[in-house]
């Protein structure tokens, strides 16, 4: 007798989904990029006020431009052309199914012109397998290790809810964090 899924979902990956993924997994590299920057050229403008007053005005100014502006623009750009270059005019679908002890993925491509996807994978995952979970927007990242991620689109849910997915993740003892509660508690207060 073949097991019965208790969740099912479908995603279509392509490179904006990526780049979802990507901004939330690097936002701390990019403010700590921007921040090293602009302390930098904070540090080195104020010693060089003393010396010539507009060259380290200059620098301050720059570092802060640099820092808030071309720094977050320079790699979030970097990373969309990375995701172009790995897509190669492809989309992808990604089928969830969740059974009792085990996730199952298929994995399905086609060109970005055409909707007629054809098989690419299936891979099974145990629960034990999964690192942790970040619900995040419309999002629920199932990281497989610290750096690589499934990414689900909540909206996709074909069978049950997102909701009652993250409460059965939960009870697998996987760890979940959840973003978009923290942003709605941080709001209210």
């Amino acid at each position: 007798m073949e097991e019965k899924a208790l969740f099912k979902n479908s995603s279509k990956m392509n490179e904006n989904e990526m780049f979802v993924f990507q901004s939330y997994a690097l936002k701390k590299t990019i403010f700590l990029s921007s921040f090293f920057l602009i302390i930098f050229c904070v540090v080195l403008g104020a010693s060089l006020c003393f010396v010539k007053l507009f060259l380290g005005i200059a620098i301050i100014i720059a570092g802060l431009i640099g820092g808030f502006v071309l720094v977050p623009y320079i790699l979030k750009d970097s990373i969309k052309k990375q995701n172009k270059l790995i897509f190669d005019n492809k989309k992808y679908l990604n089928h969830f199914e969740f059974y009792d002890d085990f996730l199952e993925v298929t994995n399905e491509e086609a060109a970005t012109n055409e909707n007629i996807y054809h098989f690419v994978i299936k891979e099974k995952f145990n629960y034990s397998d999964l690192f942790k979970v970040v619900v995040y927007g419309t999002y629920i990242f199932l990281y497989i290790n610290k750096s690589q991620s499934l990414v689900l689109n909540q909206k996709g849910m074909t069978l049950n809810t997102s909701a009652e997915l993250v409460s059965f993740l939960k009870s697998k003892n996987i760890k979940v964090i959840d973003k978009f509660q923290q942003l709605s508690i941080k709001e209210k207060k």
